[in-house]
């Protein structure tokens, strides 16, 4: 689901390989995680804070909030973004 379906969010299903590493930062959206499968971290880069991630966790970004996650297993998230997303942005 991106901004063109008319709603007022996006939805997705993210994967994530064992070791991956991915840093974003999103300049006009807010973004809700949930983590369905799988194990890692996310470490807010602006104040340092790291949490665990493991099935059934959740997490939210602000606008312009950088983080970064990283995939101790392969994992599984399902995103949630306002506004929603076009489906060609790319995280900075």
């Amino acid at each position: 689901m991106v901004a063109e379906d008319g709603l007022k969010y996006s939805f997705h299903v993210t994967t994530l390989d064992e070791g991956a590493e991915l840093e974003f930062e999103y300049r006009d959206h807010r973004e809700t995680v949930y983590c369905v499968e799988g194990e890692g971290i996310i470490e807010d880069l602006s104040d340092g804070r790291v949490e665990h991630l493991a099935p059934g966790s959740l997490y939210s970004a602000g606008i312009g909030e950088p983080h970064r996650i990283t995939a101790g297993t392969p994992m599984r998230l399902v995103c949630v973004f306002d506004p929603p997303l076009l489906g060609t942005e790319e995280a900075d």
